[in-house]
């Protein structure tokens, strides 16, 4: 049978007690079943030898051993992709975040720490079923599939109740919706290789993940992701050369102070013109620094070489600020590529090994087709971009010069687009 990373799996259905139901599986790109309890055994046997029925056991993220995940890391409390749910504690309100804009409940972050944390070891990600389950629509499905693709991570699919029994009954709208599920799957299985282009961001994100800094380090990468500002990840135990290349900014969330060999790393990274953000204890370990005219309401700037240190005049309780600031600080100007009219889109960048391409993978958590054109923006030379859209053939997209930037205006879109641009330079 396959390997783990080969699994397309899917949560069979504890309604579907009919062996007969295997055919809606059969040529299709689904060769791994999860079965609910032992009392589909008469499903385990008709399938045993056709499908890989492996046991998952499912863990929160802060109870995964990251060491020895098993065969995946399965994080079973990821959360169901959507714009946030009208709370009936609100009188009917939409939940929103800080800035105003509608909440989107998404995983990217939490697949990005998982694919760190893990290793080599494969990704997976379920959630509870949402509470609007039988209201869900094609779009919903695409975007479950496309999200956890998108991050390099694998979703089982599953089906709604009212879904399910269609799909056995034979109604032909349901088996419609199935027959575009499978072909969704197909799309994002021919296009794994994606999700080995390694991340793109000047932000450097330095944790350990450990005890009381495990909930900053998390809430600050759920919040950076909200704010569409790409970033790294690295341990301060293990921070080679390698790991500053291309870094702007470094957010060091730890409280602890830095390791010998990290602290000496980052003095030089700072030196030669670069960002370093921590709390006081850390910065001890950096040497000598000269103060800095510069102001700040929360950070203390001082200097060292060409570069910049940032320390914190308190404790980070307020995450959202945190990855304000970062950003700030690095300064907007720094960002590869920017969305505008997105408040409803989160993107994941990333770039070929050989560093002549890169994929910006648009998820759009409304849904539906959004109100605004959206323009992506970048300061990268662009020889060519193009578009992929699972339910068309690729298309290129012109190119708009700008002072400094090059924009690229993205035709509406539902769910998922993935916008590969081919650049005139290495990055």
């Amino acid at each position: 049978m396959l390997p783990p990373s080969g699994w397309v799996p899917f949560e069979w259905p504890a309604t579907w007690t009919n062996p007969s139901l295997l055919r809606h599986l059969e040529g299709g790109p689904l060769n791994c079943i999860l079965l609910s309890s032992n009392e589909q055994s008469a499903i385990r046997e008709a399938a045993s030898g056709r499908f890989d029925i492996p046991q998952i056991a499912w863990r929160k993220s802060s109870e995964l051993n990251w060491k020895s995940p098993g065969q995946v890391a399965a994080i079973g409390d990821a959360v169901w992709p959507e714009l946030a749910r009208r709370s009936r504690e609100s009188n009917g309100s939409m939940e929103a975040g800080p800035t105003g804009a509608p909440w989107l409940d998404a995983n990217g972050w939490l697949i990005l720490m998982a694919r760190f944390r893990a290793g080599s070891v494969p990704v997976w990600i379920r959630s509870e079923s949402p509470e609007n389950a039988d209201q869900l629509q094609l779009a919903n499905y695409r975007l479950a599939i496309a999200e956890a693709g998108a991050y390099g991570a694998t979703r089982p699919l599953w089906l709604a109740p009212t879904l399910a029994s269609g799909i056995a009954s034979g109604n032909d709208f349901a088996l419609a919706t199935w027959a575009k599920l499978l072909n969704e799957l197909r799309w994002h299985q021919a296009r794994r290789e994606y999700s080995a282009w390694p991340g793109f961001g000047r932000l450097l994100i330095l944790t350990a993940f450990s005890g009381a800094n495990e909930y900053n380090a998390t809430e600050v990468l759920n919040l950076s992701a909200r704010r569409n500002l790409s970033f790294r990840l690295a341990d301060p135990g293990d921070l080679p050369p390698a790991q500053l290349q291309g870094i702007q900014s470094v957010l060091y969330v730890d409280a602890e102070p830095l390791p010998q060999p990290a602290a000496a790393a980052l003095r030089r990274f700072v030196e030669a013109g670069g960002l370093l953000l921590c709390m006081k204890q850390p910065a001890g370990t950096l040497g000598a620094l000269r103060p800095s005219a510069e102001l700040h309401p929360r950070f203390d700037l001082f200097q060292a070489g060409k570069g910049r240190v940032a320390i914190s005049r308190g404790a980070w309780d307020d995450q959202w600020v945190l990855a304000q600031d970062a950003h700030l600080l690095m300064s907007r100007r720094h960002d590869a590529v920017r969305l505008f009219n997105g408040s409803s889109l989160l993107f994941h960048h990333s770039v070929s090994p050989d560093g002549r391409r890169w994929l910006v993978q648009l998820l759009n958590y409304s849904a539906h087709d959004s109100a605004s054109n959206v323009t992506l923006q970048t300061w990268a030379r662009l020889a060519s971009a193009r578009i992929l859209l699972p339910e068309l053939a690729p298309a290129p997209l012109e190119i708009h010069r700008e002072t400094g930037a090059s924009e690229l205006y993205i035709p509406r879109f539902s769910t998922y687009a993935a916008v590969e641009l081919e650049l005139q330079d290495h990055a």
